[in-house]
């Protein structure tokens, strides 16, 4: 069964609020890079970060306002595939690792493999969504677990964020837009959704009716899962891009669709930025797995970003797109190159250099 599709009036409200949230980010996007580039005529710098920190939560409401729009307007192309619940969960965790211990809370988990039919991008979202929601509601501590319900077999995954004094003020804006956004991807790929509140305690529960049949029978406790990595490989391996995510940095449009067309079946999660500001500002937020960038955005401004970046993500995979050429070259680490394609080998030979790219660096 699938979602019954919105009226066309409703349609029509829903496109005006996407519009309204995306040009709401597109400004602020703008006016933090303005104050960026103003430097030592602004505030001094607890008054500048304290702007910068409101101008990120409205930016944040403008988008997820976008993301929700989209969401309910039915606008979601779904292609199920069998995924690595578990895997998906790994590598979103390994990326919320830093954050989490900025805020000071303790991340715990304990994943059993499970493997579902659910669209990869889709469902990568969904998990990078819900683990951003939960670190936001905690105050010391998050636990996430992951289980097999044996018969029917269905994959049952718990988030308890723990804060040991109660709530007294109530959710800002861009919590309950977020809250709503994860509402709304639930639904969409029909997995049941309950959330508990208690005093000192916030617990999630989703249960995956599209869990197919186990293939091992051991479980991973909180600190034996990076050691039993190997167990989680992907559950396709003629797709092992399906649910990773990368950032392609394009600003002409013609790139930015030959380059969506040619990731179009590989099971990517891919956003689109048109400049290198744009980029830097986006990985502040998201850090891909990898990043596609146009040749002619200039060799040194890409390798100030990449150095930058890499601080931070080492594993960062690099592909630059030539304007024009049939070739694609893996990249040189000793030379310090990235790896290379050809605009015109995009649509036959991209995906097998990203493939080869990424599993190089897990």
């Amino acid at each position: 069964m699938t979602p019954q599709a919105p009226a066309a009036a409703e349609r029509y409200w829903l496109q005006i609020i996407s519009q309204m949230g995306g040009d709401v980010a597109m400004h602020l996007s703008a006016v933090q890079t303005q104050l960026e580039q103003l430097g030592p005529s602004l505030p001094p710098a607890p008054e500048l970060q304290k702007l910068q920190t409101r101008l990120a939560r409205v930016r944040q409401i403008g988008m997820l306002g976008q993301q929700l729009a989209r969401m309910a307007a039915g606008e979601v192309h779904q292609v199920p595939e069998e995924v690595s619940l578990t895997n998906v969960l790994r590598e979103v965790l390994a990326q919320q690792k830093a954050r989490a211990a900025l805020r000071g809370v303790e991340l715990h988990r304990a994943m059993h493999p499970a493997t579902v039919l659910l669209d990869p991008s889709l469902l990568h979202g969904f998990v990078q969504q819900l683990t951003d929601w939960a670190l936001a509601q905690s105050q010391d501590r998050l636990d996430i677990r992951l289980e097999m319900r044996d018969w029917p077999p269905q994959a049952r995954l718990q988030l308890t964020a723990s804060h040991p004094q109660p709530w007294d003020e109530p959710q800002a804006s861009d919590q309950l837009l977020a809250w709503c956004l994860i509402e709304q991807m639930a639904r969409t790929q029909h997995l049941r959704l309950e959330r508990v509140e208690r005093p000192d305690v916030t617990q999630v529960v989703i249960g995956f009716p599209q869990t197919l049949s186990p293939d091992t029978a051991f479980g991973v406790g909180d600190d034996d899962a990076e050691h039993l990595s190997s167990a989680f490989a992907l559950s396709q391996a003629s797709r092992p891009l399906a649910g990773s995510h990368w950032l392609v940095i394009a600003g002409q449009r013609d790139v930015r669709a030959e380059v969506r067309e040619a990731l179009r079946a590989s099971g990517m999660l891919v956003d689109f930025v048109g400049n290198l500001q744009e980029a830097e500002d986006f990985c502040r937020d998201s850090m891909p797995h990898g990043i596609l960038f146009e040749a002619i955005l200039g060799e040194e401004r890409v390798e100030r970003l990449r150095h930058r970046l890499s601080a931070r993500a080492p594993q960062l995979v690099w592909v630059e797109i030539a304007a024009e050429g049939l070739y694609a070259q893996p990249a040189e680490p000793g030379q310090g190159r990235p790896a290379r394609v050809g605009r015109d080998a995009l649509s036959e030979r991209l995906t097998a250099l990203l493939e080869s790219e990424y599993t190089r660096h897990l």
